[in-house]
Parts: C-alpha cells; sequence; structure tokens
C-alpha cells in the first residue's frame, strides 16, 4: 500500500537524522488529540442529517530544526449520516486516516509558535445504506492544516489546530470524493 511506502520512507530519514544528532537534541514527539470533524456532501442527492462527529487522533514526529519537522498520525475523520432526494432511503459511515505530515514552524513570543501541516494521507471509509446502493471506498489525497502551539513547559506543549482530509464512498456504482475537517486540541510531549 502506499501510505505504507511513504511513512517507512519518513520514518527511516527520521531514523537517521536520530543517528546524527546528539541526544540532547533528538527533536522526537509523539501526542494526542481530540476535536470535532464536520464532513462535506458525501455524494450529490444525498442530503446530510449528521456531519459533524466528535474523534481522536495520535501521532509521532521529528522536529529536525527549529522550523522543520515531520509527523506521521492516525486520526478518525468523522461519522455521518444521509439521506437520498426522495427521502427513501438512508445511510451512514465513517471514515479514517493515516498520514504524513511535513509541518512547518514559525516561533512566536512567550512559548508560543504556528505551524503548517502540508502532506499525504489515506482515508478509509466504511459506509452502507438501507437501498444497498452505498458502500465504503478508500481515497489517498493530499492533507494540510494549520495551527497554534504553546509550550508548557520544555518538553510538553499544547497545540489547537485544524486539519482537512479527503475521503470518499461509492454511491450507485460511482466514486463521490468529499472533505472532512478536524479542529482538534491536543498535547504533545518532546523528548
Amino acid at each position: 500500500m502506499r501510505i505504507k511506502s511513504i511513512l517507512s520512507a519518513g520514518l527511516v530519514a527520521a531514523a537517521f537524522a536520530a543517528g546524527t544528532a546528539s541526544a540532547a537534541q533528538s527533536g522526537f514527539y509523539v501526542g494526542a488529540d481530540v476535536g470535532r470533524s464536520s464532513v462535506g456532501t458525501v455524494a450529490p442527492g444525498l442530503a446530510m442529517t449528521k456531519s459533524t462527529d466528535t474523534v481522536g487522533g495520535v501521532f509521532v514526529g521529528y522536529q529536525f530544526t527549529e522550523n522543520w519537522g515531520v509527523e506521521g498520525f492516525y486520526t478518525g475523520g468523522g461519522k455521518f449520516s444521509a439521506t437520498n432526494a426522495a427521502m427513501t432511503g438512508y445511510g451512514s459511515g465513517k471514515s479514517d486516516v493515516y498520514g504524513l505530515d511535513l509541518v512547518g514552524t514559525a516561533p512566536l513570543a512567550d512559548n508560543f509558535s504556528v505551524y503548517g501541516k502540508l502532506g499525504y494521507a489515506s482515508t478509509k471509509t466504511s459506509a452502507s445504506d438501507t437501498s444497498g446502493t452505498t458502500s465504503g471506498a478508500t481515497r489517498s489525497a493530499a492533507t494540510y492544516g494549520l495551527g497554534l502551539e504553546y509550550d508548557v513547559m520544555p518538553q510538553v506543549g499544547i497545540r489547537f489546530g485544524w486539519d482537512r482530509y479527503g475521503a470518499a464512498i461509492n454511491n450507485a456504482g460511482v466514486k463521490s470524493n468529499f472533505n472532512s475537517n478536524v479542529w482538534a486540541i491536543g498535547v504533545l510531549y518532546k523528548f
């Protein structure tokens, strides 16, 4: 699978960089977050009846310099439900996202920094409906996000951010792409 190759390459690069840096400057970090997702219209002719959900995620990264790092992640993409235009069918689904991001960080005053992410993610969506015409699909696409980080202590930070992921379902034999937006707050620990 392509995303596994990308994650593997990122981890190899991080391991190589760690081997060339001193232990005090390793730059590895791990974290977890929780937030709210908002799913866009999943397919033409479907009216969303639920498009928000509480989601959680985990991430691991390596900060190469003060401004650049790489981050692998898993997060929930959210749950949704919809009816067809004639209101005769009802369906629902949920998404899970795995990916790798390049993270650019701009430090600000007083332990604050802003960050931007650009990467690639694979989103697996499971879906079904009462008519049997909707099924899940996998979509690999670019992902991006923005956020703010505050370092409570030198090794502990709090993040608030927004990320956008691409997803898809199969609806009546046609693959329909949609997007999921996630607003989350998280904590990270720097080694």
